[in-house]
């Protein structure tokens, strides 16, 4: 499905869903560089860009990447059956099909908070998301993973240790239309205060 890119983007918000099966076929680097480009302009806290991007582009680190994606899974199996072959969230991702862009970040880039300093992950995570409606627009399916044993994932990649690994944005040409939905604006916004009465 091709969306055009000039039309509305509450359209690419609600219409784009998570695939997780692609079929085989050339993505031009161009695009790929284009879905980058959406991760670069993406904000992060005083613009401090703590997110780095490793394009994974040799097929034996893809290789790597599927078997490591499979032992994720079966490892997380051991204590939750819903990753069990079998389970809801058995499938194990294609990493070897669709372009893989490993995204991780610097906690060093980050503001110091009175509470939590975790602004280098929700940057990252924000350049996630700007990828991934950029790959929709030009007519790519595309996942977010995160399910990984990180430091393994880490050496794989050569990511220094005390850097945040948060997982692979992998976009191609999809092979599945999922379809989903979203809970009602009523059941998840507030308004002034959460409900219920204040504590004394």
């Amino acid at each position: 499905m091709t969306v055009d890119a000039r039309g509305s983007v509450g359209t690419l918000i609600r219409t784009r869903r998570a695939v997780r099966k692609f079929k085989s076929g050339l993505v031009p680097d161009a695009d790929v560089t284009e879905v980058l480009e959406a991760a670069r302009w993406a904000p992060s806290p005083a613009n401090r860009q703590p997110a780095r991007f490793i394009w994974v582009k040799s097929a034996s680190a893809k290789r790597e990447l599927q078997e490591l994606a499979r032992e994720s899974k079966e490892l997380s199996a051991y204590w939750d059956p819903i990753f069990r072959p079998d389970g809801p969230s058995g499938l194990v991702n294609d990493l070897e099909t669709p372009e893989v862009i490993a995204v991780i970040a610097d906690p060093t880039k980050s503001l110091t908070n009175v509470h939590a300093d975790n602004g280098f992950e929700w940057a990252a995570a924000m350049s996630i998301y700007a990828m991934w409606l950029r790959a929709y627009s030009l007519g790519y399916g595309a996942v977010f993973v995160q399910h990984w044993i990180t430091e393994k994932a880490k050496r794989l990649l050569n990511v220094p240790l005390t850097w945040t690994f948060l997982g692979t944005f992998t976009f191609g040409h999809a092979a599945e239309a999922p379809t989903t939905d979203r809970l009602p604006l009523d059941q998840l916004v507030y308004v002034d205060r959460f409900p219920g009465r204040p504590r004394p």
